[in-house]
């Protein structure tokens, strides 16, 4: 049974990458010469107020009430009145005593009582009206359609565990991680506004933008981070910068968590609001329409709140909101937002971002223990519009100063008290007591496994690993035994090394790799890799150009492993940023493949006749016949990726993009080889050519569609294994990169053109039954189709018998008919569980073909 300290740091790893890897950074708390807490409620009812907005008159100093209305404010200054705010409720004013020691209890009234009568008359909301000017004014006052726009942004973001049920504290293990909180004083533990931090930081960052064409860049100039378990190196910084998680609301759909909101300003949100005109107020020195807006269905990505719109320009002067906990995201109670603009002299008719100050209430993941609290405030300085940057200028998006780390505490003091903003150094001094225990240290440890994909450390800068494929069994190899080495920044910003060895009992032959990698220059990054290896692998299970999932490259280590073969691989490459948004890739690869299945080829002769499409092609006459054979390749690759983030390794695989980003990404990719086999008179010169195009379109309430187009063509005679061995999936679990109810090396094509899609309504359908839209169910589409070709002299390479006379397993070949499967199902069943009904439409006649199956696969999202 699990002690407290497990939950703890298993709900730690999710919490941490629940809120860094989605939208990245949030942040503050306070300390300081004076602490005013207590709760609101509502007048009459005394119900919790969630997420009422609390600040000090005439400042920027505030916070936000959590979602059982209570709150803890820290003032480093005399204050003499608190104001109170909250979507629905009439503003109340607070005076503070000195004296005062005790918690407050705020009383707010409803709106809904003190609004005078209201004549209503047949015609048009005049909401309405007031929001088709704000759209059309945007491009005069919406920032982001100035011809340039820069400006210094100071963020604060504060990630911590709170709630903790009194079952959980009482937890032996729980006291002994909270007893040195209370001894040093640094919070009472029992207190329901007490949050242990776990991730406390400040930054300093230069946005730009410009138009014609459309460029951003961050500039991260000054960074101060305190983590538990995580790492101050430049991968964290990047992801604390404020360009990360700038809100428009001018756009149709805000960005939030990976996940597209409609905004109340969007030129079609009446189809998602409903609009209520309150009235007109002052706000500052602007005169404004405060509009009222109420989801139509509150389980949809949408929000409730108010917005205050200049009477004369038609802008945004302010955004209060809320996203309601009923809505279709996972582990969130509550999300709180408050965003304010001002006008400068020198922008002319644009505004520009003053304040940012988001918080997030995050939900107990295991039943009675704890939750968590995320709070983000930025605040901007120093902007201007109008003043463009050479294109040049941009070719980094982000852009992190060497001296990043360097600021002295003194700078971020005085930074603090020129913002008005405060950040937590109790926090800071919770979070080394925190580190400075040695159980903690131990979970940080495995927390690290699971981070690094089961790697463990052994010396500082080296890893033993991956134990999740140390064991596998299969029918080839029988036990396999696997370990490896890695190389981490501890050792080298520069060098990255990675070894292992394995062994089957079966076959009794060992299998190794060796990769090495050297970063020359970060900017542009450059990345040169030398790699070799020999190993066993499988046709059909993963396409040259793509690397294998690293959950099918464990599973698919089990069972069978039809077409089974060794191949020995080297290569040499160079991979380069060459322009803001594009990549490439360049190198020498030689290849052995040895089969470990019966198979042969035919040497190449002149062409026979053509074999019917879909069914088995025998060879037509008798000759040579070919078994294994080896490849020397020159291949280059050039991707177009706008938005494309670092990655913790510079050589992973894997492309991540700044939330938001819509454009397509393009690859390119070309190889020219030769290919040899003993028996054959001569070196066989060929080519490959491919193309690949992803894109994912938004569609607002009705979710998002991602696709893929791949077309690929070699017009060259070879055999089977070196032309396009479409990827089959003959596992239980969907594989998003494979044909799901393709067999394994069933197809092959020297010319092909794919689509691959999918429909994700986000709740669009379920969010509206009145049973599944309670369990946050989300239904999907997919489909895959493949039109492909085998040219004649292609088929005719191909064999039915091997040299001693054994009938080889048959490949079939694509005709007029594509390759048809589609699928249907619902994703987030238990939070986790994506199950996939899946029918192949056309080649069902094909012998060992599946017509129809349920998949299931694992996904931990909001």
């Amino acid at each position: 049974m699990k002690n407290g300290l497990d939950l703890i740091f298993l709900q730690l790893l999710r919490i941490t990458l629940l809120t860094l890897g989605i939208v990245t950074g949030w942040g503050s708390a306070a300390q300081a010469q004076r602490t005013v807490n207590g709760q609101v409620a509502e007048t009459g009812s005394g119900a919790p107020v969630p997420f009422a907005s609390v600040a000090v008159r005439g400042t920027a100093v505030g916070t936000s009430a959590d979602d059982e209305g209570r709150f803890q404010l820290v003032l480093k200054q005399p204050a003499d009145t608190l104001v109170v705010t909250a979507v629905g409720y009439q503003t109340t004013r607070v005076a503070l005593d000195s004296a005062q020691t005790q918690p407050l209890t705020i009383l707010l009234t409803p709106a809904n009582q003190t609004l005078s009568e209201v004549v209503v008359r047949a015609g048009e909301n005049p909401a309405f009206r007031i929001l088709r000017e704000v759209v059309a004014h945007r491009n005069q006052t919406d920032y982001r359609r100035a011809a340039a726009y820069e400006y210094e942004a100071y963020s604060q973001l504060t990630i911590g565990l709170n709630q903790l049920s009194e079952g959980f504290r009482r937890r032996g293990a729980v006291q002994k991680l909270l007893r040195p909180f209370e001894q040093a004083q640094l919070g009472r533990t029992t207190d329901s506004a007490f949050v242990l931090p776990v991730f406390v930081s400040e930054t300093v960052s230069r946005l730009y933008g410009r138009q014609q064409p459309t460029l951003t860049k961050e500039r991260i100039l000054k960074t101060n981070i305190s983590s538990v378990g995580l790492t101050d190196d430049s991968f964290v910084a990047l992801f604390t910068g404020a360009g990360f998680n700038t809100l428009n609301f001018y756009q149709n759909t805000v960005g939030l968590f990976r996940k597209e909101f409609i905004s109340p300003l969007s030129a079609n949100g009446r189809a998602a609001y409903t609009y209520f005109l309150v009235d007109t107020t002052q706000m500052g020195r602007h005169t404004c329409y405060a509009i009222d807006f109420d989801p139509h269905n509150p389980r949809d990505l949408v929000m409730q709140g108010r917005v205050w719109i200049d009477t004369l320009t038609y802008a945004l002067v302010q955004i209060e909101g809320r996203i309601s906990p009923e809505a279709n995201i996972n582990f969130i109670n509550g999300i709180r937002f408050e965003q304010t603009y001002e006008t400068l002299d020198s922008a002319g008719s644009y505004w520009l971002p003053e304040r940012l100050h988001l918080t997030v209430s995050v939900g107990e993941l295991v039943k009675n223990t704890f939750g968590a609290r995320v709070e983000y405030l930025t605040t901007t300085r120093q902007a201007q519009v109008n003043q463009p940057k050479p294109t040049g200028f941009f070719d980094t998006e982000v852009d992190l100063a060497s001296d990043s780390s360097a600021a002295p505490e003194t700078y971020w003091q005085t930074l603090r008290t020129t913002t008005d903003q405060s950040i937590s150094v109790n926090a800071r001094s919770m979070l080394d007591t925190l580190r400075s225990q040695p159980i903690v240290r131990t979970y940080v440890r495995a927390t690290t496994f699971a981070l690094n994909g089961g790697y463990v450390r052994v010396l500082p800068g080296l890893q033993v690993g991956s134990l999740l494929s140390v064991w596998a069994y299969n029918q080839v190899e029988g036990h396999r035994l696997r370990l490896g080495l890695q190389t981490n920044n501890a050792f080298s910003r520069r060098w990255q090394l990675a070894a292992y060895a394995a062994y089957g009992t079966r076959d009794r032959v060992w299998k190794s790799g060796l990769e090495i990698n050297f970063i020359p220059s970060r900017q542009p990054l450059t990345l040169l890799a030398f790699k070799t290896s020999y190993d066993l692998d499988q046709l059909g299970l993963r396409s040259d150009e793509g690397a294998e999932l690293p959950f099918f490259s464990v599973v698919n280590r089990f069972g069978q492993l039809p077409r089974a073969y060794y191949q020995g691989q080297t290569s040499l490459s160079v991979q380069r940023d060459v322009l803001r948004d594009i990549t490439s890739t360049m190198g020498l690869r030689h290849r052995t493949f040895d089969p470990a299945f019966p198979f042969a080829f035919r040497l190449p002769t002149p062409l026979d006749s053509a074999p019917m499409a879909g069914v088995p092609m025998p060879g037509q006459s008798p000759m040579r016949l070919g078994r294994a054979f080896a490849t020397g390749e020159l291949f280059g690759e050039l991707r177009y990726a706008p938005g494309r983030l670092p990655t913790r390794r510079a050589n992973s695989t894997r492309l991540r993009r700044r939330s938001g980003t819509v454009s397509p990404v393009i690859t390119l990719r070309y190889a020219y080889g030769v290919y040899w086999t003993p028996g054959a008179p001569a070196e066989i010169a060929y080519h490959k050519v491919q193309a690949e195009w992803q894109h994912a379109l938004r569609w607002g309430l009705l979710g998002r569609t991602e696709y893929t187009l791949q077309a690929g063509y070699t017009p060259s005679t070879l055999p089977f294994p070196l032309l396009s061995v479409h990827v089959g999936n003959q596992t239980p679990f969907y594989n998003r990169q494979a044909y799901n109810l393709m067999n394994v090396g069933e197809f092959v094509s020297d010319r092909y053109v794919s689509l691959s899609a999918e429909h994700r309504f986000d709740g669009w359908l379920t969010n509206r039954l009145p049973l599944i839209g309670r369990w946050a169910w989300r239904s999907f589409l997919t489909a895959n189709v493949l039109w492909g070709r085998l040219s004649v002299a292609n088929q005719q390479l191909l064999a039915s018998t091997d040299g001693a006379g054994q009938t080889l397993a048959p490949v079939y070949a694509l005709g007029s008919v594509p390759y048809v499967e589609v699928g249907y199902g619902v994703e987030n069943v238990f939070k986790v569980l994506r199950l996939d009904i899946i029918h192949r439409l056309t080649y069902r006649q094909v012998p060992g073909a599946i017509p129809f199956a349920l998949k299931a696969s694992f996904r931990f999202s909001l």
